[in-house]
């Protein structure tokens, strides 16, 4: 293990080094194969983990198995903090997206470690207020919006701007029907309805595993329902 593993870690840049390295002595190492599920809500223990490498995927299952993503992680973050810090049930699903190496905290560690070093407890306090502001969000979307707009807003979240086509934006990789799908709370048969409704309108793009948006500001209007075309057509 590197003499300073948490160094990589935004939650510990505030920690000298020297107690970085006693902290790493606390954790043991685990990895997992793509698509292997690390927790769910019957795991038992209050372990949390810090991604070294690779990335996992955060969500729930419904009674019948319907899945809803929450969100993706990786390299450089952590999960599991909820259960350590109030020792109740895990909250969600952990699956591996790729080959995944973890530093693994026992959840006694972690607590000791928050009343001992207030900077990061401060830091784990911000991340919590993100992670509800984001929950707050995604229900006001599911009350609120069509699957559409929900589509559209999530193809906002995952666009950067293109370097080949100035003012375009561009997704990438762009996620599966599926996993769009569990995002935003909607079938992969839904979600691929609205998708080619879009790109025959002209709204986006598909090339490989790249999805191209030539003008965000459609994208934007239609999540705003300030735009007829596509949203009149699809669900």
């Amino acid at each position: 293990m590197p003499s300073d593993p948490l160094a990589r870690f935004t939650l510990f840049e505030e920690t000298a080094p020297d107690v970085r390295q006693q902290l790493a002595t606390l954790c043991y190492h685990r990895s997992f194969a793509p698509r292997q599920m690390i927790c769910d809500v019957s795991s038992p223990g209050h372990d949390v983990m810090f991604i070294l490498e690779g990335s996992v995927s955060i969500s729930s299952y419904s009674s019948s198995g319907r899945e809803t993503s929450f969100a993706h992680l990786e390299a450089g973050d952590y999960f599991g903090e909820i259960a350590a810090i109030d020792g109740l049930r895990r909250s969600a699903t952990v699956t591996a997206r790729t080959g995944v190496a973890l530093l693994v905290m026992p959840g006694d560690s972690f607590r000791a470690l928050l009343r001992q070093h207030p900077a990061i407890a401060w830091r784990v306090m911000l991340r919590m207020t993100e992670v509800i502001r984001s929950a707050n969000e995604r229900v006001q979307s599911f009350s609120t919006q069509s699957v559409t707009q929900r589509v559209c807003q999530e193809l906002l979240n995952l666009c950067k701007p293109s370097q080949a086509v100035r003012g375009a934006f561009i997704v990438y990789p762009v996620p599966t029907q599926a996993n769009l799908g569990a995002r935003i709370g909607a079938s992969r048969e839904t979600v691929a309805r609205v998708l080619l409704d879009l790109a025959q309108d002209g709204i986006i793009s598909r090339k490989g595993r790249t999805l191209t948006i030539p003008n965000r500001e459609h994208l934007e209007a239609l999540v705003e329902g300030l735009r007829g075309g596509a949203q009149a057509r699809v669900a």
